[in-house]
């Protein structure tokens, strides 16, 4: 399988390309080199539409997805990956404005990006293409099954207050509990295999572009979206990444979660004080130690994806879409380690993450405070 040329990646002048992910496979990278050069990529013939890092609630929007978790109304909960609470539904004027402004550029390429587009069944898919229109070209980024499921967990900890013990829920990953699966959404995102040949057949292989994530060319991702977008190299390279928690960062926030479900805590107040606050102002930016416990696989959940990664590898090698990478990466035997309990914290994480709260509750109240002077003028005005 050759690996296609700068020139054979170039998209079409006025495509529009939407990158589905899945999580985990470096998008939050590609998707943030694109949020801070908007205007340079303007000036280089591409639209990167709206002003958020990605087209999450425009997309959110289209798919009828609860993807405002700010917006859910409904108390913390065991397992939110159903999104069905309507609450969280961005408005269907949401898409509307960023249809109008795609649509109002008629000589750019557009980039769309949000990973939740890689957990939706046909239907819903088909209702995508539809409405970004003909020119659409998706693009699926892949890693190593036994790479991105521990993070997963973590991330759902981190996003949608999980609660669920990381052994409890792999067993269910890999359908170890018949009776409680996992969303299929998950699954859907899972199956590589399936992935690509769902929108292989919606849109043709011809209009599939699909990269392996490979950690000696780290800048692999970024490249492919820079010649398949016609930007000069490097204007996506961007030096933050989307970690991982590390194992006693997860395990602590699903006791918070626990507490603050218990405690019938509001998303509002999970979305300022823990996700944006305590998860993002603490462990998210304290220095990882060399020998820190990450999240892995256990042994026989690392059969199972060393096994699938395998058995992607082979249907993708005889897949007619674009691959860029080695497709062998799929296959990348993973470590593994049981999951043992974590009972005790050392005290600088728990105080990073404290510290964390602390910060983004008094940015809360500087903004609150700022809105109120704001209305008390307006309303000043008036008088």
């Amino acid at each position: 399988m050759n690996t296609p040329t700068s020139d054979e990646l170039l998209l079409p002048p006025r495509a529009r390309l939407l990158l589905i992910g899945p999580m985990k496979t470096g998008t939050t990278s590609v998707q943030l080199g694109a949020h801070r050069r908007r205007k340079a990529l303007l000036e280089n013939g591409v639209r990167y539409p709206g002003n958020a890092p990605n087209q999450r609630r425009p997309l959110g929007a289209l798919m009828g997805w609860a993807v405002n978790t700010w917006s859910r109304r409904r108390p913390l909960g065991p397992d939110l990956l159903d999104r069905d609470d309507v609450n969280g539904i961005p408005p269907a004027s949401d898409w509307t404005s960023l249809k109008e402004e795609i649509d109002a550029d008629q000589e750019r390429r557009i980039f769309l990006t949000h990973e939740f587009v890689s957990q939706v069944d046909d239907d819903t898919a088909r209702r995508i293409v539809d409405a970004i229109g003909p020119r659409v070209h998706i693009a699926i980024t892949l890693r190593a099954p036994g790479q991105i499921v521990p993070s997963l967990w973590a991330q759902s900890v981190r996003d949608d207050a999980q609660i669920e013990p990381y052994d409890r829920w792999i067993e269910r990953f890999f359908g170890r509990v018949p009776d409680q699966p996992l969303s299929p959404r998950y699954q859907r995102a899972y199956q590589q295999a399936d992935l690509v040949d769902r929108w292989s057949r919606l849109v043709g292989p011809e209009k599939v572009t699909v990269t392996i994530v490979d950690k000696t060319r780290p800048t692999l991702l970024t490249d492919t979206f820079e010649a398949m977008l016609g930007l000069p190299s490097g204007m996506l390279r961007v030096e933050r990444s989307n970690d991982s928690l590390m194992a006693v960062d997860a395990e602590l926030f699903r006791r918070v979660n626990i507490i603050l479900r218990d405690r019938n805590a509001l998303w509002t107040t999970f979305q300022a004080l823990v996700w944006q606050g305590a998860i993002k102002l603490g462990p998210e930016r304290r220095e990882v130690g060399a020998d820190e416990r990450r999240v892995v696989l256990p042994p026989w959940a690392a059969q199972i994806a060393n096994a699938d990664g395998a058995r992607f590898a082979d249907a993708l090698r005889q897949s007619p879409v674009r691959v860029v990478g080695n497709v062998e990466n799929l296959a990348t035997k993973v470590g593994s380690a049981p999951w043992d309990p974590i009972d005790t914290v050392p005290i600088d994480i728990a105080a990073e993450a404290v510290a964390g709260a602390v910060l983004a509750g008094q940015k809360a109240r500087e903004s609150l405070k700022k809105e109120v002077a704001d209305l008390k003028a307006q309303v000043a005005k008036l008088s």
